[in-house]
């Protein structure tokens, strides 16, 4: 899948963590929802960090 896609997909499930968080009647709901989110963020860093890194590799291999 293209990286585009996969950003996207994440932004998406950290959103509907953060709706699933704010619409929770228990617990276990509002921290799913939570975790849904943070895991969509820092999937997020680390395709930009593996981006800049290729990136950054393709520039020293010139």
């Amino acid at each position: 899948m293209s990286h585009w896609i996969m950003g996207i997909l994440a932004t998406l499930f950290g959103l509907v963590g953060l709706f699933m968080a704010a619409a929770a009647h228990d617990t276990g709901i509002y921290i799913f929802g939570l975790g849904l989110f943070f895991a969509g963020v820092l999937f997020a860093w680390w395709m930009i960090k593996t981006a800049c890194d290729e990136a950054e590799s393709d520039v020293h291999a010139a």
